[in-house]
């Protein structure tokens, strides 16, 4: 027994991999602000749900605190999730290449450390800071506790969803970086194929599988393998439950234990599935500190998946190529991506996202659309409210997959290129600081074009739609909008589903904010040492900015005209929500739709002038100051 708990001991607390990394991580400054960003921000959300949901006033009652606490605690807990998915690989990714940049992990190879120690240490000792993280905001949950209306619970469940999450897709990261499977560039798949997974797996339950089950309203099958499902099933038992005992009972063990309890099979299969991962990473580890058998692996992964492979000693030519005025830009707009993983990664998550939106457009054509409860008791939404909650809800996940990627990409642009030495060969040629930082902007904005495109296509499909189906007579193409004025009288308005113009308010804002994205990533990529050191405060300075910016906006919106929307517009996810719906948060544009439709595009004008504004004084701060950063990092300065 004393054996086996040593053993234990050994690989888990006790193994030095974790110490190390815990250590060491724990000193830095940067983990205590990420800390401390993450906690404010969810102080701020409490506090503008308490608003918004009218838990806040002389005359809230309890019911209406009770009621705000249980959306604000269902928002976060979704929030939790998807923040790990998209955030967690990018921790965990610095785990096995941290040691390979800095050429230690052939010493690792080389002491008493087993396999099994290096690999597991590595994820156990990433993985801390990840729940340390989810569990800063704990306390705020036992606030929202006090409020009424989240049994304790639903707290544990919402954690335990995330930190499974987290432990999963920190083993899928690890494994990919010691399987060396594309490199660095694997990360970046992986969090795109996750994020089409999650977009794609939800809508196709929401939108098919819920349908087709014998049982309304019960779980399916894909549930238990989706932790937004699961965390639906277990949160929301009322509308989202698994089938009843009398449907289970004709069924094995397994199905009934897989249909019946969809927590207990995620966390089964989570556990199953890293501890599977861990063991086939710590057999190929040798591999990796061998370069001929890490580029013999490689060979063979390319060959399974049909890539052509020059034989060992083969000569390999390439057609020369026009690469422009500024060769930079070319190779930040066609050398990236061009591994096969991250070119169907790419092209599947836009497909599986315009997928959902013709879904969404379907099921609302033929009235198939899901019933919503509404503010008030015993209240649902109309039809043309549940579509405009789905479309916000897609196009936000989208604008954030492409504002995460920009900021990842971004951010390893300059840091990387010190870390393997090609900024040093750069240097040495003709090409002047603003050639490179320009270059590597307009390089990154056109290799993200596609990702930029899919919410404009989604916007643009909704507005398409609005249009042909308003010629062609279609009832529900169009809504009755009814609005109280200032001075209290009721003013009604036959509005269009979506604006015609909807997706080229959405470009001209869009694109802007995706290079403000990349110049942010860049900056704090120019003055940082490692890609982990330049994501993080890039990740917490655009979105509180974007959060600030749109906690003020759409309340100005809604009750300013002009001046409101435009401050509402420069905040990606409150813009939207202007856009989609202007009828509701744009003031007086019941009343006066014309003047309102010229807001909204002077708005988006202002923001695009804003946001070029921005990217151009940050492009000429980076260029005066960029021969004295690259020195004093370098240590020549």
């Amino acid at each position: 027994m004393h054996a086996l708990y040593r053993w234990l001991w050994t690989q888990g607390p006790g193994n030095p991999m974790v110490m190390r990394i815990v250590q060491g991580g724990g000193r830095r400054t940067y983990h205590l602000w990420v800390r401390m960003g993450y906690l404010g921000a969810l102080i701020l959300l409490v506090l503008t749900g308490l608003m918004t949901g009218g838990g806040m006033g002389a005359q809230a009652s309890m019911t209406d605190l009770a009621q705000a606490g249980t959306w604000i605690f269902a928002f976060i807990a979704y929030g939790q999730v998807v923040l790990v998915c998209l955030l967690a690989p990018l921790f965990m990714a610095a785990a096995i290449r941290q040691e390979q940049a800095g050429q230690t992990l052939d010493i690792l190879l080389t002491t008493p450390l087993s396999n099994v120690q290096i690999v597991l240490g590595t994820l156990l000792g990433r993985l801390f800071f990840v729940l340390a993280l989810l569990l800063s905001g704990l306390p705020l949950f036992a606030v929202l506790l006090v409020f009424g209306g989240v049994p304790i619970a639903s707290v544990f469940v919402a954690f335990a969803v995330a930190g499974l999450t987290a432990l999963t897709v920190g083993a899928v990261a690890v494994a990919l970086a010691v399987f060396r499977v594309g490199g660095r560039r694997a990360v970046f798949t992986f969090v795109v194929i996750v994020t089409a997974y999650l977009i794609g797996a939800y809508a196709l339950d929401v939108g098919l599988l819920r349908r087709i089950t014998a049982i309304p309203d019960s779980t399916t099958w894909l549930t238990p393998l989706h932790p937004l499902l699961v965390l639906e099933a277990s949160l929301s038992p009322a509308q989202y439950r698994p089938p009843g005992e009398e449907y289970l009972a004709e069924r094995g063990a397994l199905a009934r234990l897989y249909l019946g309890r969809p927590l207990a099979t995620f966390a089964l299969l989570s556990v199953g599935i890293s501890a599977l991962l861990t063991a086939a990473s710590a057999l190929a580890l040798r591999q990796v500190g061998s370069a001929d058998a890490g580029h013999g692996l490689t060979r063979r992964l390319k060959r399974m998946v049909g890539l052509a492979v020059p034989e060992a000693g083969g000569e390999r030519r390439k057609e020369p190529r026009d690469v422009g005025a500024n060769p930079i830009a070319w190779r930040e707009a066609n050398t990236r991506g061009r591994l096969l993983g991250t070119i169907l990664a790419r092209w599947s998550l836009a497909g599986l996202a315009i997928g959902a939106a013709v879904l969404l457009l379907i099921l609302y054509h033929a009235g198939g659309l899901p019933t919503v409860p509404g503010a008030a008791a015993g209240q649902t939404l109309a039809p043309h409210e549940v579509l405009h909650a789905g479309l916000l809800i897609l196009l936000l996940m989208e604008i954030g997959v492409v504002s995460l990627v920009a900021i990842y990409m971004s951010a390893g642009a300059v840091s990387r290129e010190r870390e393997d030495g090609t900024l040093d060969l750069v240097l040495t040629t003709p090409i002047t600081p603003k050639q490179y930082i320009w270059g590597k902007l307009r390089g990154l904005v056109s290799f993200l074009s596609l990702l930029i495109a899919v919410p404009v296509v989604t916007l643009a499909l909704a507005a398409g739609y609005a249009l042909v189906a308003g010629w062609a007579g279609v009832e529900h193409a169009r809504f009755l909008h009814t609005a109280t004025t200032r001075g209290g009288g009721q003013v009604s308005a036959d509005a269009p589903l979506i604006l015609p113009e909807a997706p080229l308010l959405l470009v001209v804002m869009l694109v802007p904010f995706v290079g403000l994205c990349v110049m942010a990533g860049m900056s704090w990529s120019l003055k940082a040492r490692g890609v982990l050191g330049a994501v993080v405060p890039t990740v917490a300075a655009i979105g509180v900015l974007a959060l600030l910016l749109g906690v003020c906006g759409l309340s100005a919106a809604e009750q300013v005209p002009l001046i409101g929307p435009m401050l509402n517009a420069f905040s990606p996810a409150t813009n939207i929500v202007m856009i989609v719906n202007p009828w509701d948060h744009v003031a007086n544009f019941a009343v006066s739709p014309g003047l309102g439709r010229v807001s909204l595009a002077v708005a988006a004008a202002v923001a695009a002038g804003g946001y070029s504004a921005v990217v151009y004084a940050m492009l000429l701060g980076m260029v005066r100051s960029f021969d004295q950063t690259v020195r004093r990092l370098s240590g020549t300065g």
